[in-house]
């Protein structure tokens, strides 16, 4: 396989990665914080943005499976949905100043639906495209492995470096402003770039198109077992982590009353760690199989949100490093183990079902990260409002009432820590028949890290 699939591939999860890191972290906040719209209608204006995404990402993947166009089935989606997502990053952030009452919520409206949008238009065909690039069962970890170092490096650049910059701006209307335009131009300079380099394996005239219904379509899925034991993982995984990261920036300033720059070392660390333990997630994966190293990864996440409960307001430091690296190494072999996962239920639809189903499994794998999401806010917005969260205009509120610190220490520990553990219980029923001696009873295999050579 070519170099630049590699590289193509790491900047596509960068640019998916960025989009979605950025607005998830800093745009509630910001709309409550700095544009002072009641917490209550900012979570619902994110969270109906959220279930609008969340349904397209379906009629997005099956719309990619009948694609047929002389610069492949999915690629052409990679250059207009990253350039729609570098354009409306700007916008969401860069609110007009003349905009008050109901053109401001509707304005902020309008822009979360073309973020969302966009990033369906990316991020469908971009997982939807990892099947063609090789067929290869332990070729897909170590190409899997780029997407994390790609993902990670996306993450940096919206959850520290995004934030680093804020602190110095002032963390302001205006700063987060500035922050996006850097940013948008990085995501739509990597949708290019990914277009550019990631190319179908086989001619798209190759590839039958389905021919089922949508509702066929749906039905057959539904069928495929494996998949939906992996959609139960990630359903329940990812709502407590959409909670928990919602709930960090309010964490930081709201308990802790640290500035931004914490909140980037916080994103630092653990995207350092994603890195740095992809070495010990593919080992784990090739010695103990893929199933057994997710569950693992799942049962340190929980380990990991009931160490942030234990982190004392008066002095976080150290102990919340420690809480950020083992949150980094799991989230490490988390996404590390849902894209190789995917990857293999999409080879056993067309073994067994006869169809390539690439882009509605994309879509519905992707349909369940958006509607966790939304989840997310929603819960965490919920609780705030029910404690009495005070919005405010610039940087925020000076204080918060002691209820509203309660709930905000519920949201990042608790709740997520406890949705770790029955996801893991959940994904202990997966099997893929046709390579279960490699998922649950793995033999020495060739898969190694990325950078290591077999011989």
């Amino acid at each position: 396989m070519k170099k630049s699939a590699y590289i193509g591939w790491a900047i596509g999860s960068f640019t998916s990665a960025a989009l979605v890191s950025a607005v998830g972290l800093l745009h509630l906040r910001f709309m409550t914080d700095s544009l002072g719209l009641a917490i209550a209608l900012a979570g619902m204006l994110t969270v109906a943005a959220k279930i609008y995404d969340a349904m397209t990402d379906p009629l997005m993947g099956y719309i990619g499976d009948r694609t047929r166009t002389r610069f492949g089935q999915f690629r052409p989606y990679l250059l207009g949905g990253g350039l729609l997502a570098g354009l409306s990053m700007i916008l969401l952030f860069n609110v007009p100043g003349g905009l008050q009452g109901d053109s401001m919520w509707l304005y902020v409206g309008f822009t979360l639906l073309l973020y969302s949008t966009a990033y369906t238009m990316f991020r469908i065909p971009y997982l939807a495209i990892g099947r063609a690039i090789t067929d290869d069962f332990h070729a897909r970890s170590r190409l899997m492995t780029f997407s994390v170092y790609g993902s990670s490096l996306g993450s940096f650049a919206a959850t520290s470096a995004a934030p680093f910059l804020l602190a110095r701006l002032g963390s302001d209307r205006a700063g987060h402003g500035h922050v996006a335009l850097v940013l948008g131009i990085a995501i739509a300079l990597g949708g290019i770039a990914a277009f550019l380099l990631l190319k179908e394996r086989h001619p798209v005239e190759a590839e039958t198109k389905p021919t089922g219904s949508l509702g066929a379509t749906w039905a057959a899925l539904w069928s495929n077992k494996p998949f939906l034991c992996l959609m139960g993982f990630k359903l329940i995984l990812f709502s407590g982590l959409a909670v928990h990261i919602t709930a960090i920036p309010y964490y930081t300033r709201h308990v802790l009353h640290v500035t931004d720059t914490a909140l980037g070392t916080i994103f630092a660390v653990q995207t350092a760690m994603m890195v740095i333990s992809q070495v010990l997630w593919v080992r784990m994966a090739s010695r103990f199989g893929r199933r057994n190293a997710l569950v693992s990864a799942g049962s340190l996440c929980a380990i990991a949100y009931t160490v942030w409960a234990l982190i004392p307001a008066g002095s976080p430091f150290p102990l919340i490093y420690i809480a950020c690296a083992l949150s980094g190494t799991a989230s490490g072999g988390v996404f590390l183990g849902l894209y190789t996962v995917l990857t293999d239920t999409m080879d056993y639809s067309r073994r067994i079902q006869g169809e390539n189903r690439a882009g509605m499994l994309a879509g519905v794998f992707v349909m369940v990260e958006k509607g966790t999401s939304a989840f997310g806010i929603f819960v965490f917005s919920t609780i705030m409002s029910w404690t009495g969260f005070v919005s405010a205009t610039g940087a925020g509120a000076e204080e918060q009432p002691a209820s509203v610190k309660t709930g905000i220490m519920v949201t990042v520990s608790l709740v997520p820590a406890l949705a770790a553990v029955v996801s893991s219980i959940i994904m202990l029923r997966y099997r893929l028949p046709e390579t279960a001696k490699d998922e649950v009873e793995p033999q020495a295999s060739t898969l190694q890290p990325v950078g290591v050579q077999s011989n």
